[in-house]
């Protein structure tokens, strides 16, 4: 059979249908370390390298932000839809500051390397933009709450995964860390290795980092702080077993590094974790956002769990995005009929594109990205803008 010759179908802006967002370079690396077949693409008008694959049946796009903020965040989901029009989930994968406790009498414990996934909660749609609204009475800012909530897919998802957690096979969480670590550089492989316990410390609030020059050990009194072991059963966890916390993610543009702070965000919002990018991304989209806990959004913030936790919150998204069903038009096992070449009925396919005679001396031409063309079959001519033109002619089937 002859073939066409045809770009690369990974380019196919139109199969892909999960944007996934990653803040940081550290949490696309942890993104990345997730694909099947993972590559790079650029798109024809676009200036962003997107980075692309699957996840079982899903095909994902991913997309570093320039800098961090809401803004920034809203800008790119903004230039991933525009060059990839078909997709329908997103996903905000990252790190964040955790609420060392809440919940009825404080009992939950957040711990670093655990996982915050932003959903309905007490009439809030999973994210808080909390410093969105107007400024009233006596200086006091009323929050409006103008985010959007995940959509029942991705919610419907999250309650299938919550329930998996909850049998005895438990998380893959273990097992997809341990593959994302065997795919990256001896240095950057201990970097995504979970600290340990020994290296979670929760100081008292009043206790404040006095030089931002230099970490805690060696400066900062470590009688003041409690470990896990001093913070109760709740407070326990084995190596890459993270626990999965479930409630109202706060958004803004500042950095929040008080104690004082974080404890009224969670009194006034029922916050329990602190990032930057959420509110750009959900005031216009009903996507899913998932952080991994990396400090405790006091003055003894450091970078030693980042990787970690931007591990932890990947491995999370993509156990999600295997209970996620694919739906039509989304699916690896060709959603399109041309994914593999032949004749079936009256069309005739190569790669991903479908020729169909219409016996009257004309074909249709519809290519993997969605393009129908029509063309004199009798003519040696015709456009396929996106994969080329054939060298051969196909021999089209006879009715």
């Amino acid at each position: 059979m002859s073939t066409i010759a045809h770009m690369d179908p990974s380019h196919d802006t139109s199969r892909y249908t999960v944007g996934w967002i990653a803040p940081l370079p550290l949490e696309l690396t942890a993104a990345v370390g997730m694909l099947e077949d993972p590559t790079t693409m650029e798109v024809p008008d676009d200036d962003v390298l997107y980075h692309v694959g699957r996840i079982g049946s899903h095909f994902v796009v991913m997309v570093v932000c320039p800098r961090m903020g809401i803004e920034p965040a809203a800008t790119a989901l903004a230039n991933m839809r525009r060059s990839f029009p078909n997709i329908k989930h997103i996903l905000v994968v990252g790190i964040a500051g955790g609420m060392p406790c809440y919940g009825p009498d404080l009992q939950e414990q957040i711990v670093l390397g655990d996982v915050v996934v932003g959903v309905p909660q007490q009439g809030r749609g999973g994210v808080t933009h909390y410093e969105f609204g107007a400024w009233e009475g006596q200086n006091e800012l009323t929050v409006k709450e103008h985010t959007l909530h995940p959509s029942a897919a991705l919610l419907t998802a999250v309650n299938n995964l919550r329930s998996v957690h909850m049998q005895v096979t438990g998380s893959k969480i273990p097992r997809y860390l341990e593959e994302l670590r065997r795919g990256l550089n001896e240095r950057s492989r201990q970097a995504y290795e979970d600290p340990g316990a020994e290296y979670d410390h929760l100081f008292e609030d009043s206790y404040l980092h006095t030089d931002r020059g230099r970490f805690c050990q060696g400066l900062c009194d470590a009688t003041r702080a409690r470990l896990r072991k001093s913070r109760g059963e709740r407070a326990e966890r084995k190596s890459d077993q993270p626990h999965i916390h479930y409630g109202n993610i706060g958004s803004a543009n500042a950095v929040v590094r008080s104690s004082v702070k974080r404890n009224e965000l969670h009194a006034r919002h029922n916050i329990i974790c602190l990032e930057m990018e959420a509110a750009g991304v959900m005031s216009d989209y009903q996507g899913l956002v998932i952080r991994g806990v990396c400090d405790y959004a006091d003055s003894h913030k450091n970078k030693k769990w980042q990787s970690y936790a931007a591990a932890t919150a990947a491995a999370y998204a993509k156990e999600l995005l295997l209970l996620l069903p694919a739906g039509e038009g989304s699916s690896t096992a060709s959603s399109l009929p041309g994914e593999r070449d032949g004749i079936r009925g009256d069309r005739w396919y190569v790669g991903r594109n479908q020729f169909h005679n219409s016996g009257a001396g004309f074909m249709n031409v519809t290519t993997g990205s969605g393009f129908h063309v029509n063309n004199n079959a009798a003519g040696n001519q015709y456009n396929m803008p996106f994969y080329g033109h054939p060298s051969v002619l196909p021999q089209w089937p006879k009715y």
